[in-house]
Protein backbone atom coordinates (compact mmCIF):
# COMPACT_ATOMS: atom_id res chain seq x y z
CA UNK A 1 0.00 0.00 0.00
CA UNK A 2 2.82 2.40 0.90
CA UNK A 3 4.56 1.57 -2.39
CA UNK A 4 1.42 2.43 -4.34
CA UNK A 5 1.15 5.76 -2.52
CA UNK A 6 4.75 6.65 -3.38
CA UNK A 7 4.16 5.73 -7.02
CA UNK A 8 1.03 7.88 -7.11
CA UNK A 9 2.97 10.83 -5.69
CA UNK A 10 5.70 10.41 -8.32
CA UNK A 11 3.08 10.32 -11.10
CA UNK A 12 1.40 13.41 -9.66
CA UNK A 13 4.72 15.25 -9.48
CA UNK A 14 5.45 14.20 -13.05
CA UNK A 15 2.08 15.52 -14.19
CA UNK A 16 2.63 18.85 -12.44
CA UNK A 17 6.08 19.13 -13.98
CA UNK A 18 4.66 18.41 -17.40
CA UNK A 19 2.04 21.12 -17.06
CA UNK A 20 4.67 23.51 -15.72
CA UNK A 21 6.98 22.85 -18.63
CA UNK A 22 4.18 23.31 -21.16
CA UNK A 23 3.20 26.59 -19.51
CA UNK A 24 6.80 27.81 -19.54
CA UNK A 25 7.13 26.98 -23.23
CA UNK A 26 3.91 28.84 -23.98
CA UNK A 27 5.10 31.91 -22.05
CA UNK A 28 8.39 31.88 -23.93
CA UNK A 29 6.61 31.72 -27.28
CA UNK A 30 4.35 34.62 -26.26
CA UNK A 31 7.42 36.62 -25.23
CA UNK A 32 9.09 35.76 -28.53
CA UNK A 33 6.07 36.98 -30.51
CA UNK A 34 6.16 40.29 -28.65
CA UNK A 35 9.93 40.88 -28.88
CA UNK A 36 10.44 39.64 -32.43
CA UNK A 37 7.60 41.94 -33.54
CA UNK A 38 9.14 44.92 -31.74
CA UNK A 39 12.87 44.37 -32.27
CA UNK A 40 13.24 41.74 -34.95
CA UNK A 41 15.14 38.49 -34.69
CA UNK A 42 18.62 40.00 -34.53
CA UNK A 43 17.55 42.68 -32.06
CA UNK A 44 16.24 40.13 -29.56
CA UNK A 45 18.47 38.17 -27.17
CA UNK A 46 17.83 34.93 -25.32
CA UNK A 47 18.30 36.86 -22.08
CA UNK A 48 15.54 39.31 -23.11
CA UNK A 49 13.24 36.45 -24.10
CA UNK A 50 13.73 34.77 -20.72
CA UNK A 51 13.28 38.03 -18.81
CA UNK A 52 10.06 38.89 -20.64
CA UNK A 53 8.69 35.41 -19.98
CA UNK A 54 9.85 35.76 -16.35
CA UNK A 55 11.91 32.58 -16.46
CA UNK A 56 15.63 31.83 -16.26
CA UNK A 57 17.85 31.37 -19.29
CA UNK A 58 18.24 27.79 -18.10
CA UNK A 59 14.48 27.34 -18.43
CA UNK A 60 14.71 28.78 -21.94
CA UNK A 61 17.32 26.22 -22.99
CA UNK A 62 15.25 23.45 -21.39
CA UNK A 63 12.54 24.24 -23.93
CA UNK A 64 14.44 25.50 -26.96
CA UNK A 65 17.94 24.70 -28.12
CA UNK A 66 18.48 28.18 -29.56
CA UNK A 67 16.91 31.50 -30.44
CA UNK A 68 16.58 30.21 -33.99
CA UNK A 69 14.46 27.28 -32.81
CA UNK A 70 11.96 29.49 -30.98
CA UNK A 71 11.80 31.82 -33.98
CA UNK A 72 10.87 28.88 -36.20
CA UNK A 73 8.25 27.86 -33.62
CA UNK A 74 6.74 31.34 -33.93
CA UNK A 75 6.73 31.09 -37.73
CA UNK A 76 4.91 27.77 -37.45
CA UNK A 77 2.32 29.43 -35.23
CA UNK A 78 1.82 32.18 -37.81
CA UNK A 79 1.12 29.60 -40.50
CA UNK A 80 -1.17 27.51 -38.29
CA UNK A 81 -3.15 30.56 -37.10
CA UNK A 82 -3.79 31.87 -40.61
CA UNK A 83 -4.56 28.36 -41.89
CA UNK A 84 -7.23 27.88 -39.22
CA UNK A 85 -8.77 31.29 -39.91
CA UNK A 86 -8.96 30.69 -43.67
CA UNK A 87 -10.34 27.19 -43.22
CA UNK A 88 -13.03 28.48 -40.86
CA UNK A 89 -13.97 31.25 -43.27
CA UNK A 90 -14.34 28.82 -46.18
CA UNK A 91 -16.55 26.48 -44.19
CA UNK A 92 -18.72 29.37 -43.04
CA UNK A 93 -19.26 30.62 -46.59
CA UNK A 94 -20.04 27.14 -47.91
CA UNK A 95 -22.55 26.46 -45.13
CA UNK A 96 -24.35 29.74 -45.82
CA UNK A 97 -24.46 29.07 -49.56
CA UNK A 98 -25.74 25.53 -49.06
CA UNK A 99 -28.75 27.01 -47.29
CA UNK A 100 -29.40 29.14 -50.34
CA UNK A 101 -30.29 26.70 -53.09
CA UNK A 102 -28.32 27.46 -56.25
CA UNK A 103 -26.66 30.47 -54.68
CA UNK A 104 -23.70 32.20 -56.26
CA UNK A 105 -20.89 34.00 -54.51
CA UNK A 106 -22.21 37.42 -53.59
CA UNK A 107 -20.40 40.63 -52.77
CA UNK A 108 -22.17 41.00 -49.41
CA UNK A 109 -21.45 37.37 -48.53
CA UNK A 110 -17.73 38.01 -49.05
CA UNK A 111 -17.69 41.03 -46.77
CA UNK A 112 -18.46 39.08 -43.57
CA UNK A 113 -15.53 36.64 -43.72
CA UNK A 114 -13.19 39.47 -44.74
CA UNK A 115 -14.21 41.39 -41.61
CA UNK A 116 -13.58 38.18 -39.63
CA UNK A 117 -10.11 37.90 -41.18
CA UNK A 118 -9.23 41.51 -40.37
CA UNK A 119 -10.51 41.15 -36.80
CA UNK A 120 -8.32 38.07 -36.39
CA UNK A 121 -5.35 39.95 -37.84
CA UNK A 122 -5.85 42.71 -35.28
CA UNK A 123 -5.88 40.12 -32.47
CA UNK A 124 -2.66 38.60 -33.81
CA UNK A 125 -0.95 41.87 -34.72
CA UNK A 126 2.42 40.69 -33.37
CA UNK A 127 2.46 37.77 -35.81
CA UNK A 128 1.79 40.11 -38.72
CA UNK A 129 4.54 42.46 -37.59
CA UNK A 130 7.00 39.54 -37.57
CA UNK A 131 6.05 38.80 -41.16
CA UNK A 132 6.48 42.46 -42.01
CA UNK A 133 9.91 42.76 -40.40
CA UNK A 134 11.61 39.55 -41.53
CA UNK A 135 8.93 37.23 -42.72
CA UNK A 136 8.79 38.42 -46.30
CA UNK A 137 12.08 36.81 -47.20
CA UNK A 138 14.49 39.67 -46.49
CA UNK A 139 16.57 37.66 -44.03
CA UNK A 140 18.60 35.05 -45.97
CA UNK A 141 19.15 33.02 -42.78
CA UNK A 142 15.47 32.19 -42.70
CA UNK A 143 14.63 31.99 -46.38
CA UNK A 144 13.82 28.28 -46.29
CA UNK A 145 11.61 28.65 -43.22
CA UNK A 146 9.84 31.70 -44.64
CA UNK A 147 9.26 29.89 -47.94
CA UNK A 148 7.79 26.98 -46.01
CA UNK A 149 5.40 29.28 -44.13
CA UNK A 150 4.45 31.04 -47.36
CA UNK A 151 3.64 27.72 -49.04
CA UNK A 152 1.46 26.71 -46.08
CA UNK A 153 -0.52 29.94 -46.45
CA UNK A 154 -0.96 29.38 -50.19
CA UNK A 155 -2.02 25.81 -49.49
CA UNK A 156 -4.62 27.00 -46.97
CA UNK A 157 -6.22 29.35 -49.50
CA UNK A 158 -5.99 26.77 -52.31
CA UNK A 159 -7.70 24.23 -50.08
CA UNK A 160 -10.48 26.72 -49.28
CA UNK A 161 -11.04 27.42 -52.98
CA UNK A 162 -11.07 23.68 -53.74
CA UNK A 163 -13.69 23.18 -51.01
CA UNK A 164 -15.83 25.83 -52.71
CA UNK A 165 -15.52 24.08 -56.07
CA UNK A 166 -16.18 20.63 -54.59
CA UNK A 167 -19.34 21.98 -52.96
CA UNK A 168 -20.59 22.70 -56.49
CA UNK A 169 -20.53 26.50 -56.37
CA UNK A 170 -17.98 27.02 -59.16
CA UNK A 171 -16.46 25.26 -62.12
CA UNK A 172 -12.94 23.85 -61.63
CA UNK A 173 -10.09 26.27 -62.27
CA UNK A 174 -6.41 26.76 -61.31
CA UNK A 175 -6.97 27.43 -57.61
CA UNK A 176 -3.26 27.50 -56.83
CA UNK A 177 -2.69 30.51 -59.09
CA UNK A 178 -5.58 32.39 -57.47
CA UNK A 179 -4.23 31.46 -54.02
CA UNK A 180 -0.77 32.79 -54.88
CA UNK A 181 -2.30 36.10 -55.95
CA UNK A 182 -4.67 36.29 -52.97
CA UNK A 183 -2.24 35.59 -50.10
CA UNK A 184 0.06 38.62 -50.54
CA UNK A 185 -2.91 40.92 -51.19
CA UNK A 186 -4.69 39.88 -47.99
CA UNK A 187 -1.52 40.04 -45.93
CA UNK A 188 -0.68 43.52 -47.21
CA UNK A 189 -4.17 44.86 -46.52
CA UNK A 190 -4.26 43.20 -43.09
CA UNK A 191 -0.97 44.90 -42.20
CA UNK A 192 -2.39 48.20 -43.39
CA UNK A 193 -5.55 47.71 -41.32
CA UNK A 194 -3.50 46.95 -38.21
CA UNK A 195 -1.11 49.86 -38.81
CA UNK A 196 -4.00 52.34 -39.20
CA UNK A 197 -5.89 50.81 -36.22
CA UNK A 198 -8.86 50.06 -38.44
CA UNK A 199 -9.37 53.71 -39.39
CA UNK A 200 -10.11 52.70 -42.99
CA UNK A 201 -11.67 49.31 -42.23
CA UNK A 202 -14.83 49.95 -44.28
CA UNK A 203 -12.83 50.93 -47.36
CA UNK A 204 -10.43 48.00 -46.95
CA UNK A 205 -13.28 45.50 -46.69
CA UNK A 206 -15.05 46.97 -49.73
CA UNK A 207 -11.85 46.94 -51.77
CA UNK A 208 -10.97 43.34 -50.95
CA UNK A 209 -14.52 42.10 -51.51
CA UNK A 210 -14.80 43.95 -54.82
CA UNK A 211 -11.40 42.78 -56.08
CA UNK A 212 -11.97 39.17 -55.17
CA UNK A 213 -15.61 39.00 -56.26
CA UNK A 214 -15.11 40.75 -59.58
CA UNK A 215 -11.50 39.82 -60.30
CA UNK A 216 -11.72 36.11 -59.56
CA UNK A 217 -14.99 35.58 -61.41
CA UNK A 218 -13.77 37.52 -64.46
CA UNK A 219 -10.50 35.60 -64.50
CA UNK A 220 -12.35 32.25 -64.41
CA UNK A 221 -14.65 33.39 -67.23
CA UNK A 222 -11.66 34.53 -69.28
CA UNK A 223 -9.87 31.18 -68.78
CA UNK A 224 -13.02 29.36 -69.89
CA UNK A 225 -13.26 31.56 -72.98
CA UNK A 226 -9.60 30.97 -73.81
CA UNK A 227 -10.08 27.22 -73.46
CA UNK A 228 -13.00 27.23 -75.91
CA UNK A 229 -11.18 29.14 -78.62
CA UNK A 230 -10.05 27.07 -81.63
CA UNK A 231 -6.31 26.45 -81.83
Amino acid sequence: MAKRAKTAKRIARGGNWKRGKDETRRELVEAAKELFAQNGYRGTSVRALAATAKVTTGAFYSNFRSKREIYIAVLDEIASTIHNIVDGMAREIIEVMKKRSGAQMEYELLRRPIVTLLDAAARHASLLQILRREGLGRDPDFKLEIDRVWERLVEAVRRALDMYIQAGFAKPYETELVARATVPMFLAMSLYDVATRGAHRKEVVSLLASMFHGGASQWVAWRELEGNRPA
